[in-house]
């Protein structure tokens, strides 16, 4: 979708679907007089002649329209075409170390094609919500609802790969320490699988495959990383079988004499299932999900400049498969549209009974190329092709993918862009293991603005 290194508020991820008929619509704004209270609570500084608090309104606008031509190919009707208008408002108060912030984000989607797909304009969700508290010059505590990204998005990005492109948010207990010789980032996160915070929405929107209870640590050492994850997943839905996987990972950034730079990461992760009993009518499990093993994933590029205007990025990813030996490596919180925007939408069709493929990376693995340049002051182009492979069951080709960007920065608050990705499938796709077959070559373009206050 993007480059590999973005803010969780620009990705774009599946969408949560519109409200499905019959369920009952849920009034929430207690739990946004609660929230405030907390915070403003939080807010009482020690002293407070140290400083005068800081109020700063928070408000952006996000519209844009998205094409997608012959994507959806294991649905009956494969095209799909929305427009969607999100805005975000809140507030942020700075007192001396404390912070806190509030943001309330509502999207509205029009369906285009199909045109049969309800909608509803009463939708209100909290984003944001946390108190930080800065208790040294070298240590934040930050409580609540708030985003974790880690450099590259790899292992640590999007909390709620389900909530469509509105939210990435972790409800977590976090601490950061900087120091001469390290940085250490530790937090506790519990991400239920629904959203019990809602203001004005439904209820039993599912924003995540399970209730996800983990603790996840960093450390930074010069141009070293090194990254633990241990995640519990409980399906309250009892669809899917309980899991805990721990992920350990490396990281290692540096630069070229020229002014290039260059990345490394992998991560070698340990799955355990445990089978929990399903009820008699529940659907098939993910059996994947029950199995015990290993698994691995790795990233690596390199970027430098061309000339005085070109730039240029070579690297590639890998995702283990599912293997008799071997697992599926199941990202904790990688799982947004760091390598495509369409083949996200793709992987839907290898979905199983309780569980949402979108996005899901893995068996999944390939080389990819990047051209950028600026146009004046205001544009920047960029160009990439990538060679999709399945490294199981026999490395077939997943196809072509390629990708023409243009973005724009009208000013400091207007910025847009407009994307369009083509794939041309290749012989993994061609309806064997029994996945829906994609034959013909396939289209996502997308425009966007942004305003930000």
């Amino acid at each position: 979708m993007r480059p590999a290194s973005v803010s969780a508020a620009d990705k774009t991820r599946f969408p949560r679907g519109a409200r499905r008929a019959g369920r009952p619509r849920r009034w929430r704004f207690w739990w946004t007089v609660a929230a405030g209270a907390a915070v403003g609570s939080g807010l009482r500084g020690p002293d407070p002649a140290q400083a005068a608090s800081a109020w700063t309104p928070l408000c952006d606008l996000r519209a844009r329209q998205e094409i997608l031509d012959g994507v959806y190919h294991f649905a009956p009707n494969d095209d799909r075409q929305w427009l969607r208008l999100r805005t975000r408002a809140g507030l942020r108060l700075q007192n001396g170390r404390h912070l806190g912030e509030v943001l309330l984000t509502n999207e509205h989607r029009h369906y285009l094609t199909p045109d049969d797909i309800a909608f509803d304009w009463d939708e209100v969700i909290i984003e944001r919500a946390f108190w930080s508290w800065q208790a040294t010059g070298a240590v934040r505590l930050t409580v609540g609802r708030q985003d974790i990204v880690w450099p590259g998005g790899f292992l640590m990005l999007d909390g709620t790969p389900l909530d469509g492109a509105r939210t990435g948010y972790h409800n977590a207990v976090r601490v950061q320490t900087s120091g001469a010789a390290a940085d250490f980032d530790v937090a506790l996160i519990h991400n239920p699988k629904r959203d019990p915070v809602v203001v004005i929405d439904d209820l039993d929107r599912a924003v995540g495959d399970a209730d996800e209870t983990a603790l996840a640590m960093r450390l930074v050492c010069g141009v070293w990383a090194w990254s633990f994850i241990y995640k519990d997943e409980r399906d309250p839905d009892v669809q899917l079988p309980d899991l805990t996987t721990a992920t350990f990972a490396g990281r290692c950034d540096g630069a070229f004499a020229n002014g290039g730079t260059w990345h490394g990461e992998m991560a070698v992760q340990y799955q355990h299932g445990r089978t929990a009993p399903l009820p008699a009518l529940a659907p098939a499990p993910d059996v994947r999900s029950a199995a015990t093993g290993w698994a691995l994933a790795a990233d690596a590029g390199a970027s430098w400049p061309l000339d005085r205007h070109w730039s240029f990025t070579a690297g590639a990813f890998y995702y283990s498969g599912q293997t008799d030996g071997g697992r599926a490596f199941r990202t904790p919180w990688g799982r947004w549209p760091k390598w495509s925007d369409l083949y996200l939408y793709s992987l839907l069709g290898e979905s199983r009974a309780g569980r949402s493929h979108v996005a899901a990376w893995e068996n999944i693995a390939a080389p990819h190329v990047t051209f950028s340049r600026p146009l004046g002051g205001r544009l920047t182009v960029l160009l990439r092709a990538s060679w999709l492979l399945a490294p199981e069951p026999e490395w077939l080709a997943r196809g072509c993918l390629t990708r023409a960007e243009l973005t724009a920065v009208f000013s400091r608050r207007l910025q847009g862009h407009l994307l369009w990705e083509t794939l041309f499938p290749g012989a993994f796709h061609d309806g064997r293991y029994g996945l829906p077959p994609l034959a013909d070559t396939v289209h996502f373009v997308r425009w966007q603005l942004v305003w930000a206050l």
